[in-house]
């Protein structure tokens, strides 16, 4: 199985669980039913069918780079999760510094993309969805802190920003099953 297979796997049931627990936490008369809003989360995560793309002669290029990306920044997020938990189990971590760590993280991953010499448009639209995606969970992260932000809200814009990661990690393995099959 490959990491951003993993990566996937692990997020749906993150996020899911995590609309269950804000929907029990905010009882009252307004909220739908769980069922509901596990739809409604659902819903969200909807990808858009992956876009057609001609084949060229720079296709292996580019899925190579995006993989070399994928793996590179699978182990630091993994090692960047071991220090803070580390840190938590010492009693080492503050908010303040994981917010810090996680922005920092955000933004190499920024860079990282930026630095990406994809030659296709295909390549280039999934670096750009990419990058969006990123782009917009630190902006998340700046404003949650800056505005108090709510948790239905955060959680509401966290699925919108979570579809386009998948609808990337789609378009990406669609391309690759392409080159498999030529």
């Amino acid at each position: 199985m490959s990491n951003s297979s993993k990566i996937n796997l692990f997020i749906l049931p993150v996020l899911l669980g995590s609309s269950l627990l804000l929907s029990a936490c905010n009882k009252n008369k307004e909220n739908p039913p769980e069922q509901a809003t596990t739809q409604q989360a659902q819903d969200e995560l909807q990808t858009a069918p992956v876009k057609a793309y001609p084949a060229t002669e720079n296709d292996a290029h580019d899925i190579a780079l995006l993989d070399d990306f994928d793996e590179k920044f699978t182990a630091m997020s993994d090692d960047m999760e071991n220090e803070l938990a580390q840190m938590q189990q010492a009693g080492n971590l503050t908010p303040e510094f994981e917010r810090n760590r996680k922005l920092d993280h955000i933004q190499s991953a920024l860079n990282m993309l930026k630095e990406l010499d994809l030659k296709t448009a295909q390549g280039r639209y999934i670096q750009g969805m990419l990058y969006q995606y990123w782009e917009s969970q630190g902006q998340l992260i700046q404003q949650h802190t800056a505005s108090g932000t709510s948790q239905d809200r955060a959680q509401a814009i966290t699925a919108k920003n979570l579809a386009e990661y998948l609808q990337a990690q789609k378009q990406l393995k669609h391309w690759k099953q392409q080159q498999k099959a030529s």
